[in-house]
């Protein structure tokens, strides 16, 4: 079975933000990690409040105070809800915050790094949206059966013997 890595990114602004809560922050993140393939995410409610475990007025609530504070567009193309980064209000601001830690470098370093890797993957998948994050429930854990653990005993005996 294949482990698939998974995190998300929050900018220094929105970290420091005080008005922020820690939803808000958490939301950004996951909106910031499913718009690396294409310039937006159209992730609902629902899977933001099943990812995170809180509600999904909670969401809302978070969504609309990240709108209010210009860190997201949402746009209807289609019937179909597109969340759009505020790169621009964000690197603006974080720019910033970096002149005063004269670390103007990581915001320029994580700007580039996002361009490349928008391009790399644009170019290498058909499949932009991988299928376990549109289908989160074919990723629920189930207990190993008996051979399965055995194998798992057998190859950690190595380790084990202390």
């Amino acid at each position: 079975m294949a482990f698939i890595r998974y995190f998300i990114a929050v900018p220094r602004i929105i970290l420091n933000d005080q008005t922020c809560s820690q939803t808000d922050k958490l939301v950004y993140g996951v909106i910031n990690s499913l718009s690396n393939n294409k310039e937006y995410c159209y992730a609902s409610n629902s899977y933001f409040a099943n990812t995170l475990s809180v509600k999904e007025k909670t969401i809302s609530n978070s969504i609309n105070n990240l709108k209010r504070k210009n860190y997201i567009e949402v746009k209807f193309v289609n019937r179909q809800r597109r969340i759009y980064l505020n790169n621009k209000v964000v690197s603006k601001e974080n720019s910033k915050v970096l002149e005063k830690n004269e670390d103007k470098y990581i915001v320029k370093n994580y700007q580039d790094k996002r361009k490349e890797y928008k391009r790399k993957n644009y170019k290498t998948s058909n499949n932009l949206i991988p299928y376990w994050m549109e289908h989160p429930e074919v990723c629920k854990s189930e207990e190993a059966s008996p051979e399965e653990q055995a194998y798992m005993e057998d190859l950690l005996k190595e380790f084990k013997e202390d």
